[in-house]
């Protein structure tokens, strides 16, 4: 069987990136002070925290792709494959995902993933699912990976205003949050984000969540990273520097950069960190799209 695969910005690839796969690619859309951007297409997490950091109350909002794009992303390969994989953000962030189904619904080429990923876990889901294919596994076998919950991550956001304007955060628990210096730790997991506890400070917060992961995983990290996604992080160095000792050098770091369309929800200088568990072959290929310290 000869499948094409597809991924939407959320994946945190840009249509080049995506294209040098082999992969397909819609881009989500967002809306900043009245111009709608296609995301990783013509608009980069480096472009948007530029336009944050010259004005950090900016207007700005996602949606999903337009159909239009859709269509003719598909009409690209429907001819040349016998099967198009698309998988789009966690369907319990955004719309993206019914709003696919709903369009190609009456098109038995065209499958679309139950997503309950963002960032470099759907760069992982589709990783592992190539080998598996490659290996002669069926496409209904291979897909019952997407099902599997092993990851979870915990993302801190460095500033509250993104959460407020999200309606993540209300305004009073934001003043209340900035005068006793608290920080919302936020849980992704299973395809859900949800409040996981409170810090009081961004950095200590980070470190102590690296430390509560390592110490789950240190008797058994073999073919394990820490993986760090950020939203154009200005502490990124001395954050990795900090989770290195914590982890006392025994498993590699690898830093993202998270998407656009994730970013504008958390605000510029956000960080996620997670433990994942990975061969070497899709460590390597998770490689190609961070950088390892």
């Amino acid at each position: 069987m000869k499948i094409k695969i597809i991924v939407d910005s959320s994946s945190g690839l840009t249509e080049k990136q995506a294209n040098d796969l082999g992969w397909g690619f819609i881009p989500l859309q967002c809306d900043i002070e009245g111009k709608t951007y296609q995301i990783g297409k013509d608009i980069f997490i480096e472009d948007f925290a530029k336009m944050w950091r010259e004005n950090k109350k900016i207007n700005a909002t996602t949606s999903a792709s337009s159909p239009a794009v859709n269509e003719i992303e598909i009409n690209k390969y429907i001819n040349d494959y016998d099967l198009i994989l698309i998988y789009s953000i966690s369907q319990f962030l955004s719309s993206q995902k019914s709003f696919l189904k709903t369009q190609f619904q009456d098109n038995k080429k065209v499958f679309i993933v139950d997503s309950k990923r963002i960032s470099y876990l759907i760069l992982k889901d589709l990783f592992v699912f190539e080998e598996k294919i490659k290996a002669g596994i069926s496409f209904e076998e291979a897909i019952k990976h997407f099902e599997i919950n092993n990851e979870k991550l915990i993302l801190i956001p460095q500033f509250n205003d993104a959460l407020v304007k999200g309606g993540r955060l209300s305004k009073a628990a934001a003043a209340v949050a900035k005068l006793l210096k608290i920080v919302p730790l936020i849980a992704f997991d299973n395809g859900v984000l949800e409040k996981e506890s409170i810090g009081r400070i961004f950095t200590k917060s980070l470190e102590k969540a690296v430390a509560d992961m390592w110490n789950n995983n240190k008797d058994n990290f073999e073919n394990k990273i820490l993986v760090v996604a950020h939203a154009d992080s200005d502490l990124l160095d001395s954050l990795i520097s900090s989770f290195k000792q914590i982890t006392e050098n025994k498993i590699p770091v690898y830093a993202f950069k998270l998407p656009v369309d994730v970013s504008i929800h958390t605000g510029i200088g956000a960080v996620a960190v997670s433990i994942l568990s990975c061969d070497e072959n899709t460590k390597q290929k998770i490689l190609a799209f961070s950088k390892e310290y």
